[in-house]
């Protein structure tokens, strides 16, 4: 369980968070973190929260954000809120500035447990070399933390999801590791 002014790294992507207010703090109404991202750093996919909106404000450097197919260069000082179900893809352009934002999720759901567990995943080296799960550990865990990808519509993702995470969990995988979060 994430608590209140402790932070997380990832060392395959750079990333660090530390959390502002947490799901247990706000009684679930949202998730506040700083978050770092190192020069360079992105998400690599395209991906939207069916369910939250989610807020980016820049304190350093810049952040650039694509959403729903239009770019916004974020400067200090500068928001940029996302709408529930719109698909967007971030990433630091700068080649040695890290960007430093706090970001808002609302409601907060399970997006700080989600965060938790691909970041373990990633520090146990369980990930590609850009910090992306394997397709049946994403499988296990896209329904239950409520994160799609752009692309096939929500309903397919949500069946191969529940497909595809049953089949993972017979063989080992997981949507919930005890060593990455407590809840």
């Amino acid at each position: 369980m994430a608590t209140k002014n402790t932070t997380i790294h990832n060392k395959i992507t750079g990333e660090k968070i530390t959390w502002l207010e947490t799901s247990q703090d706000s009684n679930g109404k949202r998730l506040v973190f700083l978050f770092e991202v190192a020069p360079k750093g992105k998400l690599p996919v395209t991906h939207y929260h069916p369910n939250q909106t989610e807020t980016f404000e820049v304190c350093k450097g810049t952040f650039t954000v694509r959403l729903a197919g239009q770019v916004h260069i974020l400067k200090a000082g500068e928001k940029l809120l996302i709408p529930k179900g719109v698909p967007h893809q971030w990433w630091n352009d700068s080649v040695n500035e890290p960007t430093k934002m706090k970001v808002i999720f609302e409601p907060a759901l399970h997006t700080e447990t989600f965060l938790e567990q691909f970041y373990g995943l990633s520090n146990d080296n369980k990930t590609a070399k850009d910090g992306t799960p394997a397709f049946l550990q994403l499988m296990a865990m896209v329904n239950e933390y409520e994160i799609y990808i752009t692309g096939p519509p929500l309903f397919i993702q949500k069946a191969l999801g529940f497909v595809l995470g049953g089949l993972a969990k017979l063989i080992g995988i997981k949507k919930y590791y005890p060593q990455y979060s407590k809840k």
